[in-house]
């Protein structure tokens, strides 16, 4: 299995716009019937008892059941139920020893309103009851209580919190491991789980419980830790492959992951299906939800995350660049030389005494030099005779 992926040459980073394509497409599937089925059952999610209002009756039958027996009463007093239009979580109980005799059920009210639901899970239970002596005959009521929608709303509030203080968790986790853009790439990947769950639930109209709750806390830690195992990956290859882009390191970096996540993710496909097809009724939605949300997360692991690592650098590299290439293009700064004085006038050497030499007019820094004084040996015969007279007279 390793070397399945290990050698091939696939380029699953440059078909990520395919990958990408198949994740919307499915979310807005699901999120289209979740507004298709609020409005035509008046709410998006078929939510269940522990999120909706509604009763718990306490039924006791004339003889117990048996371990051997209980599985095919229970399904009996299933479809008896169903049959009358009743939603019912089932469950039989009794003493610790000896058979059981006593039929749990929690109804599910369509009011939210106390004076209605109590009238409702009374006809619940007088309903229920008929079904019951028809097929036990001394079945017989001990209780009947009515859950509020106080503690429903509490309940949905729970659920949202726990899934909420999860992912911000996560996003802490992976910004210390790692760097801000690896965490919120997983996060969008933990999102994508999430919605692609929910919208399975909204396309086929399962029943939404706690249970569901664990399922999404479940495909949530399951999904980050294939991420983080290639995130791993990535990081060790960008520092051992120098001359390769980061695309190209994360193309090979999926490649040497592939197998095991596959692996994984089979292994514990294997047993949820099992527990689907062989777990019975109660258990089955429950592990529904862990098929959708396992693959799901491999799925957004391998073909989400990683890709949308690479999209984010891509940018980064492309925006780089045109900075980079107008600082080089740019023309140097012109460098301004300092304004340097005129020099002193000196007087010239032929100048006799008692003459007045001409004084230059100077107009600031700007002026213009003088003029370099002539040689001596260019200056005219009379001048240099009249200057050896004046220095033997002296």
């Amino acid at each position: 299995m390793v070397e399945l992926f290990r050698n091939r040459k696939w380029d699953l980073v440059g078909l990520r716009n395919w990958w990408f394509g198949i994740s919307i497409l499915t979310i807005v599937v699901g999120i289209f019937f979740l507004f298709y089925n609020h409005s035509r059952y008046g709410h998006a999610l078929n939510l269940g008892i522990d999120f909706t209002a509604g009763g718990q009756l306490t039924y006791q039958v004339g003889k117990g059941f048996s371990a051997s027996e209980m599985t095919p009463a229970l399904s009996d007093i299933r479809s008896d139920i169903e049959r009358l239009g009743i939603t019912a979580e089932i469950q039989i109980a009794g003493s610790a020893v000896g058979p059981k005799n006593q039929i749990l059920l929690r109804t599910k009210t369509h009011s939210a309103e106390s004076d209605k639901m109590h009238v409702e899970i009374q006809d619940q239970s007088r309903r229920i009851l008929e079904a019951l002596k028809a097929r036990y005959p001394g079945a017989q009521l001990l209780a009947t209580d009515m859950v509020g929608p106080v503690i429903s709303r509490e309940l949905v509030t729970n659920a949202i919190a726990a899934i909420t203080i999860g992912m911000i968790l996560v996003l802490l986790w992976i910004m210390i491991r790692y760097d801000f853009k690896f965490a919120v790439c997983a996060i969008i990947a933990l999102v994508h789980d999430v919605l692609v769950l929910i919208g399975a639930f909204a396309i086929l109209h399962k029943e939404v419980n706690s249970p569901f709750v664990a399922v999404i806390l479940t495909v949530v830690g399951f999904s980050v830790h294939d991420t983080v195992v290639i995130f791993d990956r990535i990081r060790e290859n960008l520092k051992l492959r120098k001359g390769t882009t980061f695309a190209e390191t994360t193309n090979i970096s999926l490649l040497e992951t592939m197998a095991r996540s596959v692996n994984t993710v089979m292994t514990v496909l294997f047993t949820v299906l099992a527990l689907y097809f062989l777990g019975g009724h109660t258990l089955r939605d429950f592990a529904f939800a862990l098929i959708i949300g396992i693959t799901s997360g491999a799925y957004s692991s391998i073909f989400n995350a990683s890709q949308l690592l690479v999209v984010w650098k891509q940018r980064e590299e492309r925006g780089r660049k045109p900075a980079a290439a107008a600082a080089r293009t740019a023309p140097a700064p012109r460098r301004v030389e300092p304004t340097r004085p005129a020099p002193a006038p000196t007087a010239p050497v032929g100048v006799a005494e008692g003459e007045e030499q001409a004084q230059p007019s100077w107009t600031g820094a700007a002026a213009q030099p003088m003029p370099a004084p002539a040689s001596v040996k260019t200056r005219p015969k009379a001048t240099q005779k009249k200057k050896a007279k004046r220095k033997r007279r002296y």
